[in-house]
């Protein structure tokens, strides 16, 4: 470790100067300007290099191209070129522009004969922690309305969640690629939170992708005869999740009793059948969620004062 004492200059500036090597290695000189900006823990430098924000894909198979399309939005590219040798048929560009509706801000930007290109256009916050918080409520909510169909269940009820879980991964796509953006370009969107805290972020929004999953199998496995034995088993789920986001949201640890003993009720009292298999797995992930709070109350390094004072 290279400590390096702050000088004071006229005017009331402070300088520090840099290793000629790490300057060497970086291939600067005398003229080259850096970016100097604030991040959670301290000073970034790096030299202003311009990220490479495009990417090309050669069209093959067809799901894997689509998955390609919407990993590279949600890990922060502004635009995806999906080129082929030969004409693309229809069906194929009909399907390619549906991704569209999964993706906020994923628009055609253009197409050919052999070609299509999307660019994104959205906007992103840095606020992390908030948009985190919209994120969980609205998986609240929609927990709270299949207690009721499971009160009083109709198909059109179980539609209506479904397509609100649709519209839940488009948030949760949104959000990976405000993550992936605020880690690759944080000259750009700096969360101003901890650097282990933004990779346990990346991880709760994980295991709440792979809840809202199962939670969606869940809705297309309940049938109208389990509905009895399903009601309280998915009134421990819902009590469970709650308390396992609040725990990593606000890191309070005392609820880790609670949310242990309610997953092993659900292990022991779900039913045996796929839509019961569905709730156990939705269980498992609030334990995950539990995981990542006590987790994300370990910091090594203490700059809360720091941030509030500045």
């Amino acid at each position: 470790m290279n400590v390096r004492r702050l000088q004071k200059i006229k005017g009331g500036s402070y300088i520090i100067s840099l290793p000629s090597d790490w300057v060497r290695k970086m291939k600067l000189d005398v003229k080259s300007g850096l970016k100097v900006y604030e991040v959670y823990d301290g000073l970034k430098i790096r030299p202003p290099v311009k990220p490479n924000l495009e990417k090309v894909i050669e069209l093959g198979d067809l799901e894997t191209t689509k998955y390609l399309i919407v990993t590279y939005y949600m890990q922060g590219l502004d635009r995806i070129v999906v080129k082929s040798g030969s004409v693309i048929p229809l069906e194929v560009k009909k399907e390619l522009r549906e991704l569209q509706l999964q993706c906020y801000g994923l628009e055609v930007e253009s197409e050919s004969f052999d070609s299509i290109t999307f660019r994104v256009n959205v906007n992103l916050n840095g606020n992390l922690i908030e948009s985190m918080k919209q994120f969980i409520t609205k998986i609240e909510n929609i927990l709270n309305d299949v207690e009721l169909l499971l009160g009083n269940f109709t198909n059109e009820m179980r539609e209506d969640l479904l397509a609100r879980i649709s519209i839940l991964n488009k948030d949760y796509r949104l959000l990976i690629r405000m993550i992936a953006v605020g880690v690759q370009r944080d000259d750009e969107i700096n969360f101003q939170l901890y650097p282990k805290d933004v990779i346990l972020f990346a991880i709760a929004m994980r295991d709440l992708g792979r809840f809202i999953t199962h939670l969606m199998f869940f809705l297309r496995e309940i049938k109208r005869e389990e509905l009895e034995s399903m009601a309280s088993n998915f009134k421990t789920l819902r009590e469970i999740f709650i308390l396992a986001v609040n725990m990593f949201l606000t890191e309070d640890l005392s609820p880790m009793g609670k949310i242990r003993e309610g997953f092993r009720n659900l292990e022991k009292g779900a039913p045996k059948n796929e839509a019961g298999k569905e709730l156990v797995r939705m269980g498992s992930y609030c334990i995950a969620m539990m995981d990542n709070a006590v987790n994300k109350s370990v910091r090594l390094y203490d700059f809360s004062s720091f941030a509030t004072s500045s």
